[in-house]
């Protein structure tokens, strides 16, 4: 344990000098004085990064086994995949494994890749393109709607505003007619931010936060709607 408050200098490899890989790299960074290894097998991408931050860039091939020896794989905290290839991230991963790398980390393509990477104990991490096309779509389709954020597989957890004119203002939120499996987490109001109980009342201009079952979100965006 570090009782100093110090934090742990990490040894991170990431593969995959795009636009995550380099989004990952400035964050590591900025964070604390990591080591940060990238490799990638476009030579411009890596002169790019290489440029950019304090870090070493190796054009290489990463499934191939002496282009992870090089990075020193072995001495890794983490090895993180980010390339739009699944069959990629997850060669890089086998290999990793037969290194003992502690923590692997990779980003999910496909849908139905996602068994080969939990039968390899990988952190998955949805496909950012594909993260922000469903929030846009659910922008589409809720309009009234904020913020929102998968709570595993079968729940959200999201924000709505009360609007001047809503009929919910004044109401209790017992007698609000909140869909079954749904349910309001929190309300900020006035810079204050409540835990409620079934006795507050909701008023215009609150922003409500609810968790809510994936099947009853379109009752609960129309009950805010009204």
């Amino acid at each position: 344990m570090n009782l100093d408050g110090a934090q742990k200098i990490m040894y991170i490899v990431i593969v995959g000098a795009g636009g995550i890989g380099q989004k990952l790299t400035e964050l590591a960074l900025k964070d604390g004085n990591h080591n940060v290894v990238v490799i990638d097998r476009d030579e411009a991408k890596c002169e790019e990064i290489a440029r950019k931050y304090d870090v070493i860039a190796i054009n290489a091939d990463a499934t191939k086994e002496e282009t992870l020896d090089e990075s020193e794989v072995k001495k890794a905290d983490v090895l993180v995949t980010t390339t739009k290839d699944d069959a990629t991230n997850l060669m890089v991963i086998y290999l990793a494994k037969t290194k003992k790398v502690k923590h692997l980390v990779s980003v999910v393509n496909q849908e139905e890749s996602k068994p080969m990477y939990m039968e390899r104990g990988v952190k998955m991490i949805k496909n950012p393109d594909m993260t922000m096309a469903e929030h846009l779509y659910k922008s589409i389709k809720y309009p009234n709607v904020e913020e929102h954020m998968d709570v595993g597989k079968f729940a959200e957890i999201f924000r709505l505003s009360i609007s001047s004119n809503s009929e919910l203002s004044g109401k209790k939120i017992k007698n609000m007619g909140l869909p079954k499996k749904s349910l309001i987490v929190a309300i900020e109001r006035d810079n204050k931010f409540i835990i409620p109980t079934d006795e507050v009342e909701v008023l215009s201009g609150d922003k409500v936060t609810v968790l809510s079952h994936k099947d009853q979100i379109n009752k609960v965006a129309a009950l805010f709607s009204e």
